[in-house]
This record gives C-alpha cells, structure tokens and sequence, in this order.
C-alpha cells in the first residue's frame, strides 16, 4: 500500500505530462483553431510543433497566451470574422507567418516576436499597424500586399531574400533602417503616391524595382548584381552616390524626373535604358565605362553625356525632341566602341529598341530593357532585363 502511495501520483503526473506534450503538436502535424478555446488549450506548451491554422469559420479575437515558439507556421487564410490575434509570448514561429483574406482585422499584437521563417500578409485592409513592440528582425522574406498599414514600424531586417510591398493604398513611409542586404527581389508599387522610401544602410542588393513613390533615399548602395529600376515614379531625382555597378539600369515614366545622380557607377553587366522620362533634360553618367548590354536612350533630353564610354557590348539607339548632337556618340561607333546596331537622331517621335514610344509628349511606352535586342544584334550572351522590369512593363501597359 505504501508503495501505490507513490507510484499512483507519479503515474498521474506522467499521464498529465503525457497529455500536454501531446496536445503540444508534433513535427508536420496541424493544429486546427476554430475557437478561443482551442488557443487555451495550447496555453500549456512553451514550444508547439507542426503548424498552427486559424481556420476560416474561426471568429471574433483568437490570443494564444502561454505559447514561446512556433516550430512551424501560423497560418490564416479566409477567417473574415477574425478582428484580432495576438500571442503575447511568442518570440519565433519557425516557418511562414501567412495571414490572407481576413478582412475585419484590426489588431496583430506579438509584442515578444523577433524571428520569423517568412512573412507573408495580403488582404488585410483594416489592418493599420503592426503590433511588434520588440521588433523582427529576422526574416528570409517579406510579402505585405493590400493591407491598410501606414507604416513598417515593427519591421526591422538586418538582411532579407525577397521583400515585396505592393497596394498597400494607406502607406507612406518604409523606414528600415537596419537592413543591409537584400538577396532577393526588392518590389514597391502600386502603395500610396506620397510614399517615401528610406534604406539608410542598404548596401548590396540583387534586383530592385520602384513604382508610384515621392522619394528613394538609398545613400549607401554601392553594388547591385540585378537590376535597378524605376517606373512610373513622382520623384524629382534619384541619388545613389556610391553605386559602382549593376546589371540592367532602366528609368522609365518617371514624369517629374529631372536628375539622375551616379556619379560612381562604373560598369553594367546589362544594359542601360532611359524613355519617357519628360522632365529629364539632360543624361549624365560621368564615370560609366563598360556596358555589356545595349544603351537605349529616348526622350525629350537636350544633352547625353557618357565621358568615360569605352565599351557597349550590344548596340545603341539614342532618339529624342530635343537639340542634342551626336558627334560624340558618331565616333565611338567609328572606333568600334559601339559593337552592336548603331541609331542616334532627333525626332519628333523617338521610338524604343522594341518599338515603344521613348516620348512622354507621345503615346505611353512599354519599360523594356535594351539588353535583349541590343545584345542579340552583337551576338553576345549578356543579361536580359529582369523579371520585374517586365511587370513593370506590363502594369505600364495596363495604366
């Protein structure tokens, strides 16, 4: 008897220990939330294993108090009636953090959280801010599409892969001051037209793509392995003091453009192309020398002026409005710096590599790359223009 003493409480405990480890999940198992009662009964496991899914029939607020991590993903995709979720406590969700389709939600409350595997967040137009007090600052991607937000703050990346901010109507500020490097795609469109867009410390990216901003601060970016483009903008000029190199470089309906500032840049692996830019009187790139690419320039410019030009891979089309001679461009296609197909005349209607309007006083243009045909022409395999410069393309098409 006395044995069964103590042999019956620790049978007990063990059952109980049992029972909350397994209702703790296990790895590639899904925990289903339709209620806040199957939050609390999470509330008991520091760490939960598998995923987490807020269900769609799931309504009202959904807080899971107690729980530290995530080894999976927490997920809620269509849960219409959800107007808040929080977890107090939970400082990483191992996978994705995917929240889509929850129209009336208001509230994201994760004061401790500071790593995430990805974020992803699309339709949530009610959703204004984010509620992380602590900050991430680890994430391998950021997808935030068609949220009410007005701000990042909370976002705070040292380094990510792909970042994508698109019609989120409401923001007006991006300010991460951390991030140093983007390995990915950087996308931002299609968000408020009075956006400004601050990467302090961004030093090396792979592609970037602006649309419809008021201003592009990227002071410290000095290497670019993709592209950098620019579409249909309302910036006045765009600065990038310590570029030395990128692959495709391409500005395209950028109405309010009158400078494009690059004083360092000296070589792309791409290629270069300039069109419909109305305000962009004169073109200057005083130390590029080596474009491996082609250089398609068309405008309404009076002045192009490329010093440094020792080498153009594909071939150069240079049309525009304005008075601008062409002297020098004749004699670098003369001594053969210029291998490809060679066009540079004034024109009342300059026409792209591909056949699009150059002009903003004509027809809108498509914001293609010279690279394709220009390199075609030389005969060489260079890089063709990014995948985003061809949505750029694409949403100038539709606009």
């Amino acid at each position: 008897m006395a044995f069964s003493k103590y042999i019956v409480p620790a049978l007990m405990a063990s059952g109980a220990a049992y029972a909350a480890s397994n209702n703790c999940g296990k790895a590639g198992s899904i925990t289903n939330i339709t209620a806040q009662a199957d939050a609390d009964n999470l509330s008991s496991c520091e760490t939960v294993q598998g995923d987490v899914v807020i269900l769609p029939q799931a309504a009202s607020g959904i807080t899971f108090n107690g729980i530290q991590q995530i080894a999976g993903s927490l997920i809620a995709d269509g849960a219409t009636n959800v107007t808040s979720i929080g977890a107090p406590d939970l400082t990483s969700i191992g996978n994705k953090f995917s929240l889509s389709g929850i129209i009336l939600l208001t509230s994201l409350n994760f004061p401790e959280l500071t790593s995430v595997g990805s974020i992803d967040f699309q339709a949530l137009p009610n959703l204004q801010a984010l509620t992380f007090n602590k900050g991430v600052s680890k994430a391998g991607s950021v997808s935030i599409t068609n949220t009410g937000l007005t701000s990042l703050a909370g976002i705070e990346l040292t380094s990510v892969g792909d970042f994508d901010l698109t019609a989120n109507t409401a923001l007006k500020s991006i300010n991460v001051n951390d991030i140093k490097n983007i390995t990915g795609t950087l996308i931002i469109s299609a968000n408020n037209n009075q956006l400004n867009i601050e990467f302090p410390n961004l030093v090396s990216a792979q592609n970037l793509t602006f649309r419809n901003t008021s201003s592009i601060s990227v002071p410290s970016l000095a290497n670019l392995t993709g592209e950098l483009g620019l579409f249909g903008n309302y910036i006045s000029n765009f600065s990038a003091p310590n570029l030395t190199r990128c692959a495709d470089l391409d500005f395209d309906g950028n109405g309010a453009l009158t400078e494009i500032d690059l004083p360092q840049l000296t070589t792309l692996t791409g290629g270069l192309a300039i069109s419909n830019n109305g305000k962009l009187d004169v073109i200057s790139l005083p130390k590029l020398a080596k474009v491996q690419g082609a250089i398609d320039l068309t405008g309404d410019y009076t002045n192009v002026s490329l010093p440094a030009l020792t080498e153009v891979k594909g071939g150069f089309n240079a049309e525009s409005t304005g008075n601008f001679s062409c002297s020098a461009f004749d004699d670098l296609r003369k001594n053969n710096v210029i291998s490809g197909t060679y066009n540079c005349t004034q024109t009342s209607h300059p026409t792209t590599m591909d056949g699009g309007s150059g002009s903003s006083t004509t027809s809108s243009s498509s914001s293609s790359s010279a690279t394709s045909k220009g390199a075609a022409v030389a005969n060489m395999a260079v890089p063709s223009v990014g995948i985003t410069a061809l949505v750029g393309a694409l949403l100038s098409l539709l606009m």
